[in-house]
Formats: C-alpha cells, structure tokens, sequence
C-alpha cells in the first residue's frame, strides 16, 4: 500500500484542539493521537489549570489517545501501533513544531501532511495592523461580537 492511500494517524496538538478541525475532516477514521509534551510541560511549568483545559478539550475529541513524552518519539509509536506510515496535523508557528515535524521525517521517516490552520475569525484588510495583541481583552475587545455571532447560541451572551 502506498503512503497516500495507507491509513495515517492524526496529530492533535495545542494549536488544533477543536474536534471538527481540518485534520480531522481530512481523515475522519485515522487514529487521533495527541501528546503533553515533557519538556514543554516541565521548561515553561505548564500549570495544572493549563493542563486540565487542554484535557477537557481532548475529551471532545473522539477516539483520541492521550499521551505524555517526547512528542516525536511517542508519535512514531502511535504511528508503529497503527500500522502507519504517515501523519497528519494542523500547522503550528511554534519553532518546536517544525522541529518535531522535521525529526518525525528524517529521524523516523514517517510523511507529514501539515494542513493550513484555520482562521477563528477572518479579518478585512489592514485590520490586524490595528489589533493590540499586548493583552488578550484589548485584542478580544473589537472582535467579540463578529467572532461569538459564528454561533448563533452565544449571540444572547454578547
């Protein structure tokens, strides 16, 4: 079987929690794996608050298997476990992104399929010139009511 028509496995990671996220859409079946980071946890001392959010947002994700380690090693188990040659996730501008995307293919030589990252909201031209992104209420702030109006069961909240 070819690496295009092989069952993948797909990466969740922080930037794509949202459990109809385009790695998801694109392969509906693939076992979803996403893994607490060691390292991460440990170098900017990841709170516990910080960490039960991210697992109430896995648990909306069906099938997802939660795992703690080195990101790339443990992505290439899950990848051996399933039979998987190749990996497919939700961009991240993160720089350890790309450094694990880049061990997962020379160091496991496992294909990585990155996925352009939806926008939460889309913005007019020259509009995020004018956000503040100092402090999350003042970016928030002007874009609340177009953002919470995508879903229509917030627009009593606003």
């Amino acid at each position: 079987m070819s690496d295009e028509t092989e069952q993948p496995i797909v990466w969740i990671h922080g930037d794509s929690l949202d459990p109809n996220g385009p790695a998801l859409r694109r392969c509906p079946d693939a076992p979803r794996v996403f893994v607490f980071d060691d390292e991460v946890l440990e170098r900017y001392r990841i709170s516990l608050k910080r960490i039960v959010f991210i697992y109430e947002c896995l648990l909306e994700i069906e099938g997802i298997e939660v795992r703690r380690g080195g990101v790339a090693a443990e992505l290439a188990v899950a990848a051996g476990e399933h039979g998987a040659r190749r990996i497919v996730t939700v961009e991240s501008v993160t720089p350890r992104f790309a450094r694990i995307c880049h061990d997962l293919r020379e160091r496991y030589r496992l294909a990585v399929e990155v996925l352009p990252l939806e926008p939460f909201i889309s913005l007019a031209r020259g509009e995020a010139e004018r956000l503040d992104l100092k402090r999350f209420s003042r970016y928030w702030q002007p874009l609340k009511r177009r953002a919470l109006s995508l879903n229509r069961s917030f627009d009593e909240l606003i």
